[in-house]
């Protein structure tokens, strides 16, 4: 592959960073991002994420992250058509701390 000698932006790494980065400027309009990795995408230490998508988490805006990227995975398949693998399984969480419980509520 030849790699454009002028572009409005260029991305090293093709992790959930970089890949997510690339995608977020393609749907602003982007049409010129270069994303670079040296072997696979996701080939780093994005492969070993566990991917776990519940929505309890340590305040507002991480909860609205989490709700955003559900539904982003969710249409990238359609999308793309490309599958990404997304399991739907449901979770579990266990606790006796009361800041953890209202983590929890704030989630829902």
């Amino acid at each position: 592959m030849t790699i454009p000698e002028k572009t409005s932006c260029v991305i090293i790494g093709g992790g959930i960073m970089g890949t997510s980065m690339a995608y977020h400027m393609a749907e602003l309009g982007y049409e010129d991002v270069v994303l670079l990795e040296r072997k696979k995408l996701s080939c780093g230490t994005t492969w070993h994420a566990a991917g776990l998508l519940t929505r309890s988490r340590a305040s507002a805006n991480l909860i609205r992250l989490a709700k955003y990227s559900l539904e982003l995975y969710t249409r990238l398949p359609e999308e793309t058509g490309q599958s990404i693998g997304l399991k739907l399984n449901g979770s579990l969480s266990v606790t006796s701390n009361p800041e953890r419980l209202e983590e929890f509520h704030r989630g829902m």
